[in-house]
This record gives structure tokens, C-alpha cells and sequence, in this order.
């Protein structure tokens, strides 16, 4: 008698993550995990009320490798460090990144949720303590665009660059914009 594998929620979760990053959030269906697990879908709806749950657990394993990669200071600027993390992030997991990132089908509430993750982050920068919401948002959606347009080169090999090289750009790019703009709203 074969003995028979068994898939606990784990494991059909890390088998998933390996699946969303080779070929996206929106290839993802019981029936192809089943395959990629080779097994039946059966395990799959055993431990997951819905394929939507097993998606909403692997946006959050996608965004807590994310906050990994933003909230490591390399840096004693934790703008810079999420810019860096941004693009590092494009570069070591870059098959995720374009899933996330530069997937025509991704659903836009990911992405939103990706870009609230790492607007959380400016609030650890107490140059921006006195400056109002709208103004932190405003700034920092001008960050993002330079961050991802950067990343998205990194993630699609048009652009090779080492951390310094990184480190550089981003501060000729948005860490100028950022200096302006503190010096615009009298912030030192």
C-alpha cells in the first residue's frame, strides 16, 4: 500500500509562495497548485476555506519579505533604507516583484497595500514630524514613483547596480527632492 503524502497548511502555503513568484498571483487555482503539489486540490480546501484566503495568506507572507527588505537600515535615513530595500528587493526576489509590481493583472488594492506598508515607514523619520499629512503623502508618492521606476529596471536587468551605486542614485533623485522639500517647509 503507497503511502500517502500528506500537506498540511505550511506546506501548501510555501508550495503556493514558490508558485506566485514564478508565475503570478493569477495563476494560482486549486487545480494547478494541486498539480504543482502533485496531489489532488483536496488538501488545499482542507486547510483553506477558499482559494481567496490562500491568496490573502500569501499577499502577506509577499508583504512581510517586503517590510524585510524596506525596514533593513543599511543607512541611518530610514527613507533611503526603504528606497534601498525597494530596489534590493527588485533585484533578489525580482520574478515577485514584477508579479506584484509590473503584472498587468494584479488586482490594485495589492499594490495599494504594498505602498501603505511602506508609507508607514516615513513615520520613523522624524524630519517629517512637523510637516502635514498631505504634504508627507505628496512627498512620498513622488519617492515611490522615482523608488519603483528604479526597481522596475533592476527587476527587468536593464539596470546593474551595486548597494552604492543605489545608495547614489536615490539620493540624487528623491533624497534631493526630500532635501528641497524639507528646506521648502523650513525643516532642518
Amino acid at each position: 500500500m503507497a503511502r500517502r503524502v500528506v500537506f498540511d497548511r505550511e506546506k501548501i502555503v510555501e508550495k503556493a509562495f514558490k508558485m506566485l513568484k514564478k508565475e503570478g498571483m493569477e495563476a494560482i487555482t486549486a487545480r494547478k497548485l494541486g498539480d504543482y503539489m502533485k496531489a489532488s486540490p483536496a488538501p488545499i480546501y482542507n486547510s483553506f476555506r477558499s482559494m481567496e484566503e490562500l491568496k490573502e495568506v500569501l499577499i502577506q507572507k509577499a508583504k512581510i519579505l517586503f517590510l524585510e527588505y524596506i525596514q533593513n537600515n543599511r543607512t541611518e535615513l530610514p527613507f533611503l533604507n526603504m528606497g534601498l530595500g525597494f530596489c534590493i528587493f527588485a533585484k533578489e526576489e525580482s520574478n515577485l516583484f514584477r508579479n506584484i509590481f509590473l503584472n498587468p493583472n494584479t488586482e490594485g488594492n495589492i499594490i495599494e497595500q504594498f505602498r501603505e506598508v511602506s508609507q508607514q515607514e516615513i513615520i520613523k523619520d522624524n524630519r517629517f514630524d512637523n510637516i502635514s499629512e498631505e504634504k508627507r503623502t505628496e512627498l512620498f508618492f513622488d519617492c515611490w514613483t522615482y523608488a519603483q521606476g528604479l526597481a522596475s529596471f533592476i527587476a527587468l536587468g536593464q539596470i546593474e547596480a551595486t548597494e552604492a551605486e543605489l545608495i547614489d542614485m536615490l539620493l540624487r533623485g528623491p533624497g534631493y527632492l526630500i532635501h528641497r522639500k524639507l528646506e521648502e517647509y523650513g525643516v532642518k
